[in-house]
This record gives structure tokens, C-alpha cells and sequence, in this order.
């Protein structure tokens, strides 16, 4: 989208007006940019302080998860990777996991939501769902692979019924979640075009 400019005045007074592609705008969208990663320390703390006392059935919610997850599907793939890194290394810190585990799994998870956005993002209220299910089980999975690389103890994969009540706890979580999300991202975000 492009804007015309005020760059200067010309000699008789008059404005001079030069076509942009890009200027910033201070109308909040660039707050909300410098808040992003803020947001993202926020979750990660509240994924380190709720999610181990939060117990549905038997399985934890990941929050952390859940947010990398509709942060890709919404707003794309370089919020999605910083959100994940911010997150994940803030939840890590404060949680017992291996130093690097928790972003490692959710720089992958990002990677798998945004590139199966490219080719499902058109299914806007059912991919997000979809993905968080995919991307729980896949955490998962990745989280034991890593524990048992850096620790010596033998750790036995679940039953396959915890990760997949896991992955739809999650799932419901965005379900939840994902009209209040797109909600969010249409009145901070409006001057992007998305595909929803």
C-alpha cells in the first residue's frame, strides 16, 4: 500500500509530496510491534506459573503452545518464530525442562504451522485447531526425544491416550480462544490484508 508523504515545503510555500511503499504510522500498529514480544514474556510467565497447577483429566494445558500457535496462524510466520523463541525461553527458565527444549520444539511447531498455513490457512476457523492438535502431539514427542538425549534416565513414551487428551485440551483452548484472537488482530492490525 502506498501513501503520499510530506517531505518538505517547496520556495512558494506549498508542500511537497514524495510516494511511499512504507511509512511507519503511529497510530498503534507500531506500538503493538514493540509490545509483542512483551506479550510473549507475559505468556511464557503465566505458562510457568498455571499450566503446572492447571490439570484437565488428567493432562496440562501447554499455554505457551497454544499462543506460538495462533500467533503464527494470525499474524504469520516471523511473529510466530519470535513468539516462540521469547516464550519458550522465558517458560524454560522458570520451568525444571532442559535448558532449550521448550523453543527448539516451538521453533519447529512455528515452522509446520506457518508452512501448512500456506497450503490449509484458507480454512480460517478450523486450521488453527487442527494445527495446535498436530502441534501438541509433535511437542510432545520432541520434549521426551530431547530429555532423553541430555538426561541418562530411560524415559517410556505416554500412552498414546495422554498425548491426544493433551492435544485436544489444547485444541479446545484455541477453539476458545481463536474469535477473541482474530478479534484483536482486526482492530491492532488493520492496515495488513489477511487472508481471513
Amino acid at each position: 500500500m502506498s501513501r503520499l508523504v510530506r517531505v518538505g515545503w517547496a520556495g512558494g510555500g506549498s508542500p511537497v509530496y514524495l510516494r511511499c511503499l512504507f511509512t511507519p504510522r503511529f497510530t498503534g500498529d507500531l506500538l503493538i510491534s514493540y509490545l509483542s514480544p512483551l506479550f510473549a514474556v507475559l505468556i511464557g510467565i503465566v505458562h510457568a506459573g498455571l499450566a503446572p497447577v492447571i490439570v484437565v483429566g488428567d493432562v496440562k494445558p501447554n499455554l505457551v503452545l497454544v499462543a506460538v500457535v495462533i500467533v503464527t496462524c494470525l499474524a504469520g510466520f516471523l511473529p510466530g518464530i519470535i513468539w516462540a523463541f521469547v516464550a519458550g525461553l522465558i517458560a524454560n527458565l522458570l520451568v525444571g525442562e532442559p535448558l532449550g527444549s521448550i523453543p527448539i520444539m516451538l521453533l519447529i511447531v512455528s515452522a509446520i504451522v506457518a508452512g501448512g498455513g500456506q497450503v490449509f490457512g484458507g480454512l480460517v476457523w478450523i486450521y488453527p485447531i487442527v494445527a495446535v492438535v498436530a502441534a501438541s502431539i509433535v511437542a510432545d514427542i520432541g520434549s521426551l526425544f530431547i530429555s532423553q538425549l541430555v538426561t541418562d534416565a530411560v524415559a517410556a513414551l505416554p500412552p498414546l491416550n495422554i498425548l491426544l487428551a493433551a492435544a485436544v485440551l489444547n485444541g479446545v483452548i484455541v477453539a476458545l480462544l481463536l474469535y477473541p484472537a482474530r478479534s484483536l488482530v482486526r482492530r491492532y492490525a488493520s492496515h495488513e490484508a489477511p487472508a481471513w
